[in-house]
């Protein structure tokens, strides 16, 4: 039998990483894609060759043969309602990139997160999460992972980049979002499972943790839990180099609020 856990000690845990104000250099166009952010795993397990198991196997495979298709779907598995799953690609991306992205998580998700009874993991264009612990469809503004980074703006630069978040707020619906302001840019996207309302408060919140927190660095990211917002000067890309949610790799003071074995996972 499967170590079946309840909703609460299935709830992933997330490792906080927050790496404010640091001189970095923001990426080239070519994006890579499939890189890092971050990943969580729940305490509780399952055992192999159980029918949680066998959930797990069969959400995490109909989200694998979706990923060409759709930028989002949600499944459950078939002997369990309870256990679901679901991915989100960036939706401005070809499904070809959907598809290497989602397949890439999932293959993280099977190493990071081995037996874990929930689990999810944020790589550059593509989110994956699965579990029983009822997420979908719920508002979550829970920061999970904030970077901002660059040389200092030139003087406005802090005016424009509100005035490109705050256009991101104001997008009348759809999960992606993009804009900019003079020279900054800004996009972001929301887990397909929110609604049109929960999508704005969820943006709404992320772009308020990058205006508090970013100063006057010239590119930043946040992730919350249902949600996602970045900005950047011209002549980025909108992400950051492929380092993003790695420990070391040159990036200055590193502030991490781990949980259990999750430490092993900010080494990735």
């Amino acid at each position: 039998m499967a170590k079946r856990v309840g909703a609460a000690a299935a709830t992933l845990i997330f490792p906080v990483v927050s790496l404010l104000l640091l001189l970095l250099p923001t990426a080239t166009c070519d994006d890579d894609y499939s890189a890092f952010v971050y990943a969580g795993c729940s305490q509780g397990r399952y055992d192999a060759g159980s029918r949680y198991a066998s959930g797990v196997d069969s959400v995490l495979t109909s989200i694998a043969n979706s990923a060409p298709y759709d930028p989002y779907a949600n499944f459950s598995a078939p002997s369990d309602a309870t256990l679901v799953g679901l991915y989100q690609c960036r939706s401005d991306l070809p499904a070809s990139v959907c598809t290497g992205c989602v397949r890439s998580a999932i293959s993280r998700l099977s190493s990071l997160c081995s037996w874990a009874a929930g689990g999810a993991v944020q790589l550059r264009a593509c989110f994956v999460r699965y579990g029983n612990d009822s997420f979908l469809g719920k508002q979550d503004t829970t920061v999970l992972f904030k970077k901002c980074g660059g040389a200092p703006g030139r003087a406005g630069g802090a005016a424009m980049r509100d005035s490109a978040l705050g256009a991101l707020v104001a997008a009348a619906a759809g999960g992606y979002r993009s804009g900019g302001s003079g020279g900054v840019q800004a996009m972001s996207q929301c887990v397909g499972d929110l609604g049109a309302k929960a999508c704005s408060d969820c943006v709404s919140a992320a772009a308020a943790q990058l205006k508090a927190g970013c100063g006057y660095a010239s590119a930043g990211e946040v992730y919350l839990g249902k949600c996602y917002a970045r900005f950047w000067g011209n002549g980025g890309s909108g992400g950051f180099s492929s380092g993003a949610g790695r420990r070391g790799h040159g990036f200055g003071m590193v502030h991490a609020f781990v949980t259990f074995f999750f430490a092993s996972l900010l080494a990735y």
